[in-house]
């Protein structure tokens, strides 16, 4: 199909669909909200959606949070009680320690795709290689997405004796339990989604974790530092993404558009975070980054 009009040849361009696509989709409708696919050298199916998608998206990405913060204290206290236990090694016990690992370490839940195609590793895909245990501490050594390498030192106590005993079970990986019959069965990325959504009634996933990781660390950030105008503020607030990026291995650009709530960006970039925290620090709660959150959430205006 020729296309001829200046205003939709605009609008295909816009798109910015690299030339070494193959497959190339286009939407014939402008209000499409999804503008166009193709399939990238590795024969991935890429997407362009239009950018009222993308908001719709990143509101529905950040809507469980206020749950999640509320939820995180009973989550942290089951996680805790079942580490304590003390009978034979059971999945419940695994998991937990899995979710100890993605609150406190910020670790990618993983992927048997990328683990089989990339060699790039998650929570769920690690290997017993990846581990080095010795008396009183356990190291991860990975390559997770994007070839970012991970280096994880554990000194929980509880945490190591569940790892030893995931590590003696036979098998490459690393995060497993034996049922009843004495069958091993890896623990996968659904088994930790199922469980947590059955101990909250909420539709969490593993990745909750990161983006409340990135969201706590970014606002902790943005309290700590001096309000210096809205020239200045935009330089720092950089400074800040790649501090929390650094921190969930990934890029600043996926830092900021992925984990971190929209509306604390534009509070910061829009000059009006510094008149948030002047009203409201009497009440922030003390010495807390998670209540610091939890209280945001709460009153953003």
């Amino acid at each position: 199909v020729l296309i001829k009009d200046k205003t939709e040849l605009k609008r295909i361009k816009a798109l910015g669909i690299p030339p070494a696509y193959q497959n190339v989709w286009i939407c014939p409708y402008a209000n499409g909200h999804i503008q166009a696919t193709g399939r990238d050298a590795k024969n991935r199916k890429q997407y362009r959606y239009h950018e009222r998608w993308h908001l719709v998206r990143q509101e529905s990405k950040f809507a469980n949070m206020l749950q999640f913060g509320e939820a995180l204290p009973m989550i942290r206290t089951h996680i805790k009680e079942q580490l304590a236990q003390s009978v034979k090694l059971s999945k419940s016990q695994v998991i937990c320690a899995m979710l100890y690992l993605l609150d406190t370490c910020y670790i990618r839940i993983g992927n048997p795709h990328y683990a089989k195609e990339n060699a790039s590793y998650g929570l769920t895909t690690l290997r017993k290689k990846h581990l080095t245990l010795t008396r009183h501490q356990a190291q991860l050594e990975f390559k997770g997405k994007s070839a970012q390498l991970w280096q994880v030192v554990l000194k929980n106590n509880r945490i190591l004796k569940i790892i030893k005993q995931c590590e003696d079970i036979p098998g490459f990986e690393l995060f497993k339990y034996l049922d009843e019959e004495h069958n091993a069965h890896v623990i996968q990325s659904q088994d930790i989604n199922h469980y947590l959504q059955s101990l909250t009634n909420q539709p969490f996933t593993a990745k909750d974790f990161r983006t409340w990781a990135a969201c706590r660390e970014t606002l902790k950030r943005c309290i700590e530092l001096t309000y210096e105008g809205k020239a200045a503020c935009k330089t720092t607030f950089k400074l800040i993404v790649a501090e929390v990026a650094k921190l969930l291995r990934h890029t600043p650009s996926i830092c900021r558009k992925n984990y971190i709530h929209q509306n604390l960006i534009l509070a910061w970039q829009e000059a009006r975070f510094s008149a948030w925290l002047e009203r409201h620090q009497p009440f922030l709660p003390q010495n807390n980054d998670d209540a610091y959150l939890l209280y945001w959430l709460n009153h953003q205006d």
